[in-house]
């Protein structure tokens, strides 16, 4: 007898490493991560090249940025961002695309005459850029597609669910389809500010930057990344604000707002672990100077109760890039 010829599966080069369970284990990864990495910008600012070397070592043993992307997959698994993100783009009803009116114009006769306009609607799909993107789920729902019946002949035809288009970086990709790309260098979509994102969404991202002047220029780039009447999803731990020495929830929402960064903030609220923000760029152009409490690091709160070192500086040239 002739055996029948069964093709064998290609052997992976290299398995994935086994999901993280424990979320126990995800905070104590997390937190053990950042504080060895701000540890190690602090030794590379004092040039103090031995003990950059220790936290290499000390990082390369902990599993490095890979383990710290596989406790955050776990520790967002717990809040759905994409969920968060489409509710919010449907209620602002940009789901289905950006409605765009085009105007055209009608004369007489003799084509001299003006006597009507008429205005069209179509919809051109919603740009949105993911930073610090660490699943697909963005990517994933726009193109999921559904199913529905052409006019003409009834016919079953798939088409995209969501008129979106999403881009999604981080700075160490563990995902084929998620860029690598660095957001703090990454170039702007246009020079027409017009022409770029509808949307930015960053997830748990801006508590993972390592320094305060890093996160202020983080931030004033979400802006200028967005077209006026763009919006911004933003999510950071609560404990960053609730427990810093720098930074109050209160303050927090100053710093982004008009006399800050600039963002008009339309929504937040809170989980037991994680602070919400909705903000707008405005149509507008800025015309309030920055104020100089947030070109500084201030300790406004003191003791046990607050451990917490984030804090975040403006600059007036990020302010002012564009």
């Amino acid at each position: 007898n002739i055996m029948p010829n069964r093709k064998r599966k290609p052997i992976p080069l290299a398995p994935k490493p086994p999901i993280m369970k424990s979320r126990k284990k995800a905070r104590q990864v997390t937190t053990l991560f950042h504080k060895l990495t701000r540890e190690r910008d602090h030794a590379l600012a004092q040039k103090d090249t031995a003990e950059v070397k220790r936290l290499d070592l000390q990082l390369e043993e902990m599993g490095g940025r890979k383990e710290y992307q596989r406790a955050s997959q776990l520790s967002t698994s717990f809040h759905s961002t994409s969920k968060w993100v489409l509710g919010g783009l449907a209620r602002f009803g940009w789901l289905h695309g950006i409605p765009i009116v085009e105007t055209t114009e009608g004369f007489g006769a003799e084509g001299d005459q003006r006597v009507g306009k008429k205005r069209k609607k179509r919809r051109r799909p919603t740009r949105l850029l993911e930073v610090g993107a660490i699943n697909t789920e963005l990517l994933d729902a726009a193109e999921q597609k559904e199913e529905s019946r052409d006019q003409a002949g009834g016919n079953a035809i798939a088409k995209r669910k969501y008129n979106l288009s999403v881009r999604a970086i981080d700075i160490h990709s563990m995902e084929e389809r998620i860029e690598e790309q660095d957001f703090l260098t990454l170039p702007f979509a246009s020079s027409n500010i017009e022409e770029r994102y509808d949307v930015i969404v960053c997830s748990m991202v801006l508590n993972c930057v390592t320094t305060p002047m890093d996160r202020g220029k983080m931030c004033t780039r979400l802006l200028h990344h967005l077209r006026p009447g763009g919006k911004l999803f933003l999510t950071i731990p609560k404990f960053c604000l609730t427990k810093s020495a720098f930074l109050t929830p209160e303050l927090f929402l100053e710093l982004l707002g008009e006399k800050g960064v600039g963002f008009a903030i339309e929504e937040t609220r809170e989980s037991p672990r994680v602070s919400f923000f909705i903000c707008r760029r405005p149509e507008e152009q800025r015309t309030a100077p920055l104020d100089k409490l947030w070109t500084k690091q201030i300790v406004r709160r003191k003791g046990k109760k607050f451990p917490n070192q984030f804090s975040v500086i403006l600059s007036e040239s990020h302010i002012l890039e564009s």
